[in-house]
């Protein structure tokens, strides 16, 4: 009888062993490459590549900032073209949304960080805010 769970994906860690056995004897080029392939894969698999990669936030369409009006458009305006902000101040006046997305700098890639912050004043947009910042 089978336990529950032990599928397809139970013979990935016997694969990732075979895999941790040859790279001793590859080289570090050839290990190296290797290794990142099969982690690469196993995000793929998971379907959790912004978990593998550490990055933070929902990346959000840049063109789409240039169509946000001040005086014109409204909080629910927004939303409907990025989507809900991650965070949302308020003050006695104004409502602050703020959108951002860190990827961390690797070996491989530097690191990249996109902020836009949008002022609302009595339910529209009053200022609009966007920087990218490389790291």
């Amino acid at each position: 009888m089978r336990r529950p769970g032990a599928g397809w994906r139970g013979g990935l860690g016997g694969i990732g062993l075979g895999v941790l056995a040859l790279l001793p004897g590859l080289g570090c080029g050839p290990a190296a490459l290797l290794l990142m392939s099969a982690a690469g894969g196993a995000a793929a698999i998971t379907g959790e590549p912004q978990r593998m990669y550490n990055t933070q936030g929902q990346d959000f369409n840049e063109q789409r900032i240039g169509q946000i009006r001040s005086g014109i458009h409204t909080p629910e305006d927004v939303v409907n073209l990025l989507g809900h902000p991650q965070t949302k101040v308020f003050t006695r006046d104004d409502e602050e949304w703020a959108y951002r997305y860190h990827v961390p700098p690797s070996l491989l890639r530097s690191g990249m960080e996109k902020i836009l912050t949008i002022r609302f004043r009595e339910g529209k947009v009053q200022e609009v805010r966007y920087s990218v910042s490389t790291l």
